[in-house]
């Protein structure tokens, strides 16, 4: 996890809420930030017709609470036992005066600005099902993965039902395809909650380009932007991470 942008020194209250307890609600008052300490924390909305969309997930580390990650649009629920500390609007007053970059960038990350958020509404509009759930998977190898042995270690911190309200595909859908990874010995499903990715460059390859195909090249996100099967999106070295 990368150095936290926020210090113990800077926040003035810490919560923890068990699964699916929500830290706000839309509608809620706003202007202060939180930042994730543990767990996981799902940013929602609901539809009219009463169906959940899941816009993000939120791990240790992250900021949050501003614009479309912050009480004026969504919810902010626990995915799981989570603990989330916040700075409130006169500590950030404070911090504005004080410190003008540092508090520039928690507010630019309070707003989701280190989040590929447009990548996310192009995969889940023109993705078929076995690409969203590698693009999806791939990234949190990226981002929680644990070097064992040259594969990664996955932790789940979402229920699976989470993952397909985020992607737009259902509960189904998402353990089919998980199965249909498990047997091309791609991934490995240890539980419910935990994975491991035993072939990070074909996982990466099905992610960036919907093939199973591998190449030592991992083609830059321009040349890949009118591929039909590939949204453009930022690279990641899966493989790499995996080898160290």
């Amino acid at each position: 996890m990368a150095k936290p942008l926020l210090q113990t020194s800077d926040l003035d209250l810490f919560m923890s809420r068990p699964r699916n307890r929500p830290f706000f609600s839309e509608g809620d008052p706003s202007g202060a930030i939180y930042q994730v300490e543990s767990g996981c924390i799902r940013l929602q909305k609901m539809t009219e017709g009463g169906r959940r969309c899941v816009l993000s997930f939120c791990y240790p580390g992250d900021v949050f609470g501003l614009g479309t990650h912050g009480p004026e649009q969504v919810d902010a629920e626990a995915a799981c036992a989570s603990r989330v500390s916040r700075l409130g609007h006169l500590g950030l007053q404070r911090m504005l005066q004080s410190e003008p970059t540092r508090a520039m960038k928690v507010i630019d990350a309070a707003y989701g600005g280190q989040e590929p958020g447009s990548e996310h509404v192009v995969m889940i509009s023109f993705a078929p099902a076995e690409q969203k759930l590698a693009w999806f998977l791939a990234s949190l190898g990226q981002r929680l993965g644990q070097s064992v042995g040259g594969e990664l270690l996955v932790d789940l911190p979402m229920m699976r039902a989470d993952i397909a309200d985020h992607l737009g595909m259902t509960f189904e859908t998402v353990s089919r395809e998980m199965t249909k990874l498990r047997d091309l010995k791609i991934i490995d499903l240890l539980g419910l909650r935990k994975f491991k990715i035993q072939r990070a460059a074909v996982l990466q390859s099905l992610a960036l380009t919907g093939s199973l195909a591998t190449s030592r090249h991992v083609p830059s996100p321009s040349s890949l932007a009118f591929s039909p099967r590939m949204p453009a999106r930022r690279t990641f070295d899966l493989a790499a991470a995996s080898a160290g």
